[in-house]
């Protein structure tokens, strides 16, 4: 059995880059989350819809759930469960905000690759990634 390792939050943004009611792409540990924002507060799930791989933080937010821009399969923001499908859900993440920036924490599979673990603990920085795919202003990417 694979045993997983909870991890410290990792800043993954400024608030102020997710705007409200609106999804970024950031990518920890190699994987693509999708972050939120709500008049509720942050949310943070797997990027990828169950449906066709439509990439979430594209999507629209209403009524506590996201859409997927392809093809509309909603998920709840909270949980990450499927709404009015049977694709299945997509994992939630531990998100808050703190001073300003946006914390993930993320659950890494023990023995992950050594760069794995460096974000994990914050020692490197996220990928951050405005929703359409643009490069951050300034990035030089």
């Amino acid at each position: 059995m694979t045993e997983t390792i909870s991890t410290e939050g990792l800043r993954v943004c400024a608030a102020e880059e997710v705007p409200l009611d609106e999804g970024r792409t950031v990518t920890v540990a190699g994987r693509p989350l999708a972050v939120f924002r709500t008049s509720d507060g942050f949310f943070a799930l797997d990027n990828t819809c169950t449906h066709m791989g439509g990439p979430l933080a594209d999507g629209i937010v209403a009524d506590e759930t996201v859409a997927c821009p392809l093809h509309d399969r909603r998920f709840e923001l909270a949980t990450g469960r499927a709404v009015g499908h049977d694709c299945g859900g997509v994992a939630p993440y531990l998100v808050e905000e703190r001073d300003g920036d946006v914390f993930v924490t993320v659950p890494l599979l023990e023995g992950a690759r050594d760069e794995d673990a460096q974000l994990a603990t914050g020692s490197a920085a996220a990928e951050v990634v405005p929703a359409g795919g643009e490069s951050p202003a300034g990035s030089g990417g």
